[in-house]
């Protein structure tokens, strides 16, 4: 079976309908190819900051205590509590907010998304009005024995076969209207289709794929699997 070399965004979230978008690669965002999209994001992200009125919309609502980036663009109606990190070529369209304690990175979170208590994104796409709450954590790279030289390619293991990511540095796509419970692991290169459900305690591993309207609950009981590691 050969490998797909396609999955069009489209599949999981709905492109930003933000008029201030409009004229920004972000409005084709459903369109682009997924590997085409991590490759080129930096690029296509400075772009959009070169032609925005406003890298920060007037009606945002940013806490005191919050931390943003040069390069993040927010807008209108964005809400960022206390403690919160956001940074790197990262976009919150409109009505998003992002609760106490949260650090999101090179992400972006779709109009009207909630995150909760301390979430961890990093290199994530998550759709229109999803839903994370408490302890959702993201995992960026696979494990490797040199952590801060990531060099595995991130797969997903798609119905058609392997699809592959082309780098070595991607979370999830989350879809749109996705709920989730406390205290989840995503693992690296995973993508949950639009209106899943994910209750809390829940690990999904590296390279899952769970398909739209499903929902998915921690293994019971819990299990793990011990083998000698590869040198």
């Amino acid at each position: 079976m050969p490998s797909p070399s396609f999955l069009p965004l489209g599949d999981y979230l709905t492109g930003p309908v933000d008029p201030a978008l409009a004229a920004t690669p972000y409005a084709a965002l459903a369109d682009r190819d997924l590997a085409a999209w991590l490759a080129a994001w930096p690029e296509l992200h400075a772009r959009a900051l070169k032609s925005l009125p406003h890298r920060i919309h007037p009606t945002a609502r940013i806490h005191p205590t919050a931390i943003i980036g040069d390069d993040v663009i927010i807008g209108a109606g964005v809400r960022v509590w206390e403690f919160t990190t956001v940074r790197g070529h990262t976009l919150l369209a409109p009505g998003v907010s992002v609760g106490f304690n949260c650090e999101v990175t090179n992400s972006y979170l779709g109009t009207g998304t909630v995150l909760g208590h301390r979430i961890g994104l990093n290199r994530t796409l998550v759709g229109d009005h999803a839903h994370l709450s408490a302890d959702v954590t993201v995992q960026a790279i696979h494990l490797t024995a040199h952590m801060a030289r990531p060099d595995r390619d991130t797969l997903l293991r798609l119905p058609t076969g392997l699809y592959r990511c082309r780098t070595p540095r991607f979370g999830s796509v989350i879809g749109d209207a996705v709920q989730t419970g406390s205290r989840i692991t995503l693992g690296a290169g995973t993508a949950i289709g639009r209106a899943c459900l994910i209750h809390s305690h829940t690990v999904i591993g590296p390279t899952t794929v769970i398909p739209a309207h499903h929902t998915v609950v921690p293994a019971d009981p819990p299990s793990h699997h011990t083998r000698p590691r590869r040198t």
